[in-house]
């Protein structure tokens, strides 16, 4: 079975007709410029169009991957708002059945207790600040540091 069609060679001639005479100006000027001649400056516009051609494909890429991370962090910023929800409505609920549990102590012994109730709240925020930095709120405790 034989076929007509020529094997491609290493090399083959483009024309190009150029009808309009500010481009053909501007053309003229950059070969002068550029020590280029026609086959010159037309192999160099087509790198450069093929250039940006592969730029426009990866372009579009980025694009698509950054559309997908806005998405993911959409998503995880909703979950997180979310678990800042439940843990706002626990600490409401938790406030709430403290205040209502808890009696006022008795007038002659306020100032003795809001004392005690001052030391007690700077050692439960150092250890909120322990836990939010990462230690373990409770190795306070196992070193007695309520007792302080």
């Amino acid at each position: 079975m034989q076929t007509n069609r020529a094997k491609p060679s290493a090399a083959r001639t483009l024309k190009a007709r150029v009808s309009d005479a500010a481009l053909l100006d501007k053309v003229t000027a950059i070969k002068k410029a550029n020590g280029l001649n026609d086959s010159d400056l037309l192999r160099e516009a087509l790198r450069d169009y093929v250039d940006r051609e592969r730029m426009r494909d990866e372009i579009a890429a980025m694009d698509q991957r950054f559309g997908a991370t806005v998405d993911r962090l959409i998503k995880m910023q909703r979950v997180m708002r979310a678990e800042i929800g439940v843990l706002v409505a626990f600490m409401h609920e938790f406030s709430g059945l403290y205040l209502f549990h808890t009696m006022e102590p008795p007038v002659d012994v306020r100032q003795a207790a809001a004392a005690d109730a001052a030391r007690r709240h700077e050692i439960f925020m150092r250890r909120v600040e322990g836990a939010w930095t990462g230690g373990n709120p409770l190795e306070s405790l196992a070193c007695g540091e309520e007792r302080q």
